[in-house]
């Protein structure tokens, strides 16, 4: 959305539609779906192929680009040769799954549909060569509009934010901020805020997002007796008052590109503790902007933490050289690149 909100502003036109309804069976703003339904079978595909393929008649495009892999593939088989230049803008690796014989060759045919990819990351590159595509692949990386994490003071959000949640001065604010999927794993949010407890270290544990493993993350903070240190916000629009609010935050997925809310929280001036995983690390830098974790494994992230709130001062460092190296992830520049490359394509056709 901030990517299309770029080239807007420089002159282009640009509609953005999402496949289905949020997760939960709601809408972002200024985003509307396609279809009602968050279906992936056979007719859920042919029916956003229809409603893909008739929009496009009504709004002829120069230019398709599908955001990830369902989209890759509605999109795919919608548009027809000879038709808008399609570009597929791969946010994630594959999982294993896709390597089996039959799946392989699906997405190699998908992929041949496409004129030019956009990765994230190398690694995404390397896994569209390995299905075959041959043909132009662009790394940029991922990006966040600067505008509304740039006048935040962290010392009067962490005083709202505490007072919104009712957790006192003594406790250390963690956020957690993803869609509750499994992608994101933000169960091991509170297996970690379940160690630091057991260590001593008096933490309450926000975590802004919604999905499908809602209820049984609520559950299982019962289950765990973490009632009183977990509070739910659900998808909140003014993530960055959060991440301007808490002392640092976690990243625990088991997958991931260049994950938007990394950037976020750079400039949020928030450091951030995440497994190293995908192209976190293009992010964050061990040591100097937060703490990346080999491996998966939730004690380590837990001693990482609690080391890290013992030491304020290396905190506030962090948080000041993240300010100041989100520079580098603004969104106008990725749109300037996107304007070039997009306008020195359709040229050459």
């Amino acid at each position: 959305m901030e990517l299309a909100a770029e080239l807007n502003k420089r002159g282009h036109q640009n509609r953005l539609v999402a496949l289905g309804p949020a997760l939960g069976g709601g809408h972002e703003e200024g985003l509307v779906p396609l279809a009602d339904t968050e279906g992936v079978g056979f007719r859920d595909v042919l029916t956003r192929v229809r409603l893909l393929r008739r929009l496009l008649a009504e709004e002829p495009a120069d230019v398709v680009l599908a955001h990830g892999g369902w989209a890759a593939q509605i999109a795919a088989l919608t548009v027809r040769r000879k038709g808008p230049l399609l570009v597929w803008q791969r946010i994630l690796g594959f999982p294993p799954e896709v390597w089996t014989p039959v799946r392989r060759l699906w997405w190699r045919a998908i992929a041949a549909r496409f004129d030019i990819a956009v990765a994230l990351t190398d690694d995404l590159e390397s896994e569209l060569r390995r299905l075959g595509f041959d043909k132009p692949v662009w790394i940029i990386p991922n990006s966040r509009q600067p505008e509304r994490f740039q006048a935040l003071d962290r010392r009067a959000l962490t005083a709202r934010l505490r007072d919104e949640l009712g957790v006192p001065p003594g406790q250390h604010l963690i956020g957690f901020v993803g869609h509750l999927v499994r992608q994101k794993r933000p169960e091991r949010t509170l297996e970690v805020l379940a160690l630091l407890r057991e260590m001593d270290c008096p933490s309450h544990l926000v975590i802004v997002g919604d999905g499908p493993l809602r209820v049984a993350l609520e559950r299982e903070v019962v289950t765990r007796d973490l009632d009183g240190f977990v509070t739910f916000l659900g998808h909140r629009p003014d993530v960055e008052l959060v991440l301007g609010g808490v002392d640092l935050a976690l990243l625990t997925s088991e997958a991931e590109g260049i994950p938007g809310v990394a950037i976020e929280a750079l400039m949020s001036g928030c450091p951030l503790v995440a497994f190293r995983v995908g192209g976190v690390d293009e992010v964050v830098v061990d040591g100097v902007t937060g703490v990346l974790i080999e491996g998966d494994d939730p004690a380590e992230m837990a001693e990482a933490i609690m080391s890290l709130l013992a030491d304020g001062e290396l905190l506030t460092t962090m948080s000041d050289e993240g300010r100041r190296r989100s520079r580098h992830f603004g969104a106008s520049a990725a749109a300037s690149i996107y304007e070039a490359r997009l306008s020195a394509a359709l040229a050459a056709r």
